[in-house]
């Protein structure tokens, strides 16, 4: 089952909540738990995510989701979409929509270029206050993505990702799967570099295709399809599956055997989206430290030895790589986010017992 962070759920909800609305009432619609969403080591269900944009889609009448000055109403996209499915290129429909979103709204300044067979998407909004953490500008980007790899019927690589702020703690190997590719951080603009002609790359798609994929939508942009699912993605849930939630983490060459394909084309393939075999475990490694801290009374150092660090140093120097601090000091600052009530409701939730 695909999943998502809690930020993303909690971020889906800001819009709503800058124009009055309680958050609250929203998750327990769609069925989910405050304390868990409230829970930096969380991840729910990406139907649940799903859900939840649709629902903020409905009641403010938006499709933006409040994080820009006016709305957009529900269905612009999906007459987007119908717009451009007769284009025969990805260029030309990628092309189209943009002209479509520039008549459309003032929200935003979307700009499509060539330069030498380089395509680019960059993409401005003009109110980012609305906007503090970049939630909605990601979810954006990856809503086009999603949609140019559609029409391709396959993954378009992507040659960069650049964003115009730094680099977020605790999520950036979750903008990897969303974007795989190189990722640069603190750029002067927010835009997808493509790795391919996309003047050649013929578009697959036909308008009763379209409407199947729409009324799976936002789903449809949430969970990696199959067909164009990341061998990055698919590594790090099948080492997360072996490894038990251990130390204990097979080698390269036992993934390359059961994908079919040397050790070699599984390093070339991680290459091109931007990470490695190496980068892989410590992305594992990560998120188990970031749920030990947050939900078992286990020392620092019983989690670095759980994890398959030598010394607890080593440990922490890595920690403090993923996140800007050290385990003890993360620790203590998530947890001092939450009263003692809303630690011990997160605890009974999970079954175990903060510190």
């Amino acid at each position: 089952m695909a999943t998502s962070c809690s930020h993303y759920f909690r971020e889906t909800l800001r819009g709503a909540e800058r124009l009055g609305f309680n958050g609250g009432d929203f998750l327990q619609r769609v069925g989910l738990d405050a304390a868990s969403v409230h829970d930096p080591a969380w991840r729910g269900p990406s139907e649940k995510l799903a859900e939840l944009v649709q629902l903020v889609w409905l009641i403010l009448d938006d499709e933006f989701m409040g994080f820009t000055l006016q709305r957009c109403k529900p269905g612009v996209f999906a007459m987007m979409c119908n717009l451009v499915i007769h284009e025969e290129t990805i260029a030309a429909a990628i092309r189209k929509g943009v002209l479509f979103y520039s008549l459309f709204t003032d929200e935003m300044e979307m700009r499509f270029s060539d330069t030498g067979g380089v395509y680019v998407l960059e993409v401005t909004f003009h109110h980012p206050e609305y906007d503090p953490n970049n939630y909605f500008l990601e979810f954006w980007l990856s809503i086009w993505y999603r949609a140019v790899c559609w029409m391709a019927g396959r993954t378009i690589p992507l040659k960069y990702v650049d964003f115009n702020y730094p680099k977020p703690v605790g999520r950036a190997e979750e903008l990897r799967y969303m974007f795989p590719g190189v990722q640069r951080f603190s750029q002067s603009r927010t835009r997808l570099v493509f790795g391919e002609d996309l003047a050649s790359v013929p578009n697959r798609r036909t308008r009763a295709e379209l409407k199947a994929m729409l009324d799976r939508a936002p789903l449809v942009f949430m969970v990696v399809p199959a067909n164009v699912e990341s061998i990055s993605r698919r590594l790090h849930n099948d080492i997360l599956a072996a490894s038990a939630g251990g130390a204990s983490f097979p080698q390269l060459e036992h993934f390359a055997g059961a994908y079919g394909m040397s050790a070699q084309t599984l390093r070339r393939r991680l290459k091109q989206e931007g990470t490695s075999f190496r980068r892989v475990i410590e992305g594992i490694r990560r998120d188990l430290a970031l749920r030990s801290l947050l939900k078992t009374r286990q020392s620092v150092s019983a989690i670095a030895e759980r994890l398959g660090y030598s010394e607890t140093r080593a440990f922490t120097r890595a920690f403090i790589q993923w996140t800007g601090m050290t385990p003890r000091n993360y620790r203590k600052e998530v947890l001092g986010q939450f009263s003692e009530g809303e630690r011990d409701q997160a605890s009974r939730h999970h079954g175990t017992s903060q510190p």
